[in-house]
């Protein structure tokens, strides 16, 4: 916290209370620092010098103090780089360095960390603060303000211990969650309540306004870059790979990593398997059955890298039995029931030796991986079906007019206006969500629909939603972390140089990931078709009454009077039909959002 009013000593009770709500992030040990008008506090998930490495930690003289959630993967070669201009240091950690990259480089310091990090840096003789997240959003930073004092923590759930924080459901995230893949950095579930954006800094000074600093951004060429060959840009893919992947196992604890049976998930598997040469810990979800069931492309990784393997049967019970939990943990609501898979999966890495894990979470939007890239070739056809009306809506939300991402905004209102209560669809116009576009327009203005497409992926569904509900916070509720190899700083400025026709290659999606697995990767995964991941829908829930399915009663939907009840009675008549089934994730399960949204109101108390 930091007061931008005055220097008085803030409320240590307080801060504890919060560190108390997320001790599920760090059960290792916690730590505060007490400063004029400021107080840091932390708890730590130890992977690197366990004993040395508690923070707080500040610089050799004290006057830089900073608490980092995450990782600083290049820190050695930082470590070395800082050791020759003279910064001595008290710990073999990896966020040690942090400091001594602030007092190196000032507000220029986090371009110089290739990791996952969320970072609050004290500068005592500046008397201000930092906030700052990841280029991707991997790790998250929220944060309100009350009375003069800014509250800051890795999850929402410890901001409101502090006193006075409303607790408001923010209509605008309910909208997005209707339009888009889900909630989008600043908005959150949560009025008032405001989350870091990838990429961001934000500037805390004494009597000032806070001062909102873009450091990164996904950078695209307008222009198609010169191609240099497949074959360069297969083999440079291979070694930012093995250097990505190898910096994530770097750890005092054992590393896992996951195994979905896809290409992604496989790639990191294989490369681990053939390059690194060491035993570690792999972990996978069975969920679906018959062409759903990927169990059998999950075993051929398994034996094919000989890791020690955990796995769980997720069935359709748990589900229902465990979204509460989901929910809480999220701090969001959800159109989908595949965080609960998450959720379980991280809980099989709890009862493992394993403290972290590697996923292939990121490819898709880099490397082409949704159908979405593939319509867009046909973009032709789908112009003369465009009405004008669409049209306006894809050039407000998008910067071109022909440009379709996902949804036809205008269309899908028209069912808004009916799961919204009558109340709340008299104000849409106050919390609308495609009034405006939740992205820069600027920034895509120019490049191909591919760029554009990765681009709006990058902002609308990776950062908030894979990588905050469905993967931060189900990792975290378990005391498991996360790492992308993927999302690998330097990885990601090459793969915006590789021309279009390597990603997408006619209709052959990671065209060239494919190409970088091939003689390190199975056949039969290579091969593979990518299809996309459904997880149960609520029609089961409704037909067997699974476990909240109260929370859809008539008394429990006036009570917070975001939907009508009208509306949600005949969608749960219509979900009870046997035979009923949504089209996976080319349909909004709009019950599912009433349930979890009614979920999340009733566990934080928030209210309209």
């Amino acid at each position: 916290m930091f007061n931008t009013y005055s220097p008085n000593k803030p409320d240590e009770a307080v801060l504890r209370r919060m560190l108390s709500k997320i001790q599920h992030r760090g059960p290792d040990g916690s730590d505060i620092r007490m400063l004029p008008g400021a107080a840091l506090g932390f708890n730590r998930l130890s992977f690197i010098d366990l004993q040395g490495g508690m923070q707080p930690m500040s610089n050799e003289d004290g006057s830089i103090v900073f608490v980092c959630n995450g990782e600083v993967f290049n820190y050695k070669e930082l470590r070395a780089e800082l050791a020759m201009k003279g910064h001595s240091f008290r710990t073999q950690t990896d966020v040690e360095v942090i400091g001594h990259l602030y007092e190196e480089y000032g507000l220029d310091f986090p371009n110089h960390i290739n990791g996952q990090y969320a970072i609050a840096l004290y500068d005592g003789r500046k008397d201000e603060m930092l906030l700052l997240r990841d280029p991707i959003g991997i790790c998250p930073l929220f944060y309100t303000e009350v009375d003069g004092v800014v509250v800051f923590a890795s999850e929402i759930k410890a901001i409101l211990e502090y006193p006075g924080v409303p607790r408001k459901l923010n209509m605008h995230a309910v909208d997005q969650l209707m339009n888009f893949p889900g909630v989008v950095s600043p908005t959150t579930f949560f009025k008032g309540v405001y989350s870091m954006r990838g990429g961001h800094m934000l500037r805390l000074r004494r009597n000032a306004q806070p001062e909102d600093i873009e450091f990164w951004d996904l950078k695209y060429p307008t222009r198609e870059p010169e191609d240099k060959g497949l074959e360069y840009y297969v083999e440079t893919l291979r070694e930012h790979l093995k250097r990505a992947i190898s910096m994530r196992l770097v750890a005092d604890v054992p590393i896992g990593f996951y195994i979905s049976g896809g290409l992604d998930s496989s790639v990191v598997a294989c490369y681990i398997g053939k390059f690194l040469l060491n035993s570690y810990y792999s972990f996978s979800a069975e969920i679906g059955s018959g062409d759903l069931d990927e169990s059998r492309f999950q075993k051929i990784i398994t034996e094919y890298v000989s890791s020690t393997h955990y796995s769980t049967k997720v069935a359709e019970e748990e589900i229902w039995n465990n979204l509460s939990k989901v929910i809480y943990h999220a701090e969001s609501g959800v159109k989908e029931s595949y965080d609960v898979a998450a959720f379980l999966l991280s809980s099989l890495v709890q009862s493992s030796p394993a403290k972290a894990v590697l996923t292939g979470q990121g490819s898709d939007e880099f490397f082409c991986g949704y159908v979405g890239y593939m319509l867009d070739l046909f973009r032709g056809m789908q112009k003369g079906k465009m009405t004008p009306e669409e049209l306006r809506s894809n050039e407000l939300l998008w910067g071109d007019p022909y440009f379709r991402y996902e949804r036809i905004h205008p269309e899908i209102r028209k069912i808004h206006e009916k799961v919204y209560s009558e109340a709340v669809r008299s104000e849409i116009g106050s919390f609308s969500a495609i009034d405006h576009s939740p992205i820069d327009v600027s920034k895509v203005r120019g490049l191909s629909s591919q760029k554009r497409r990765s681009y709006i992926d990058y902002k609308l569904r990776l950062s908030d939603h894979l990588l905050g509900e469905h993967g931060d916070r189900m990792f975290f509720s378990h005391s498991v972390e996360g790492r992308h190899p993927f999302l690998d700083r330097d990885l990601i400025d090459f793969i915006t140089t590789i021309p279009d026709k390597y990603k997408l290659n006619g209709t052959n999606e990671k065209y060239i990931l494919k190409k970088a697995g091939e003689g390190i990767v199975p056949e039969p995964i290579l091969k593979r078709r990518k299809f996309p991941f459904q997880a149960p829908g609520m029609s089961f829930m409704v037909k067997k009454k699974g476990k909240g399915i109260e929370l859809l009663d008539e008394s429990m939907i006036k009570k917070y009077g975001v939907f009508d009840p009208a509306f949600v009675a005949s969608m749960m008549k219509d979900y009870s039909q046997e035979g009923f089934k949504l089209m996976g994730a080319y349909e909004i399960d709009y019950l599912m959002i009433v349930l979890t949204v009614t979920m999340l109101c009733e566990q934080y108390g928030l209210s309209l």
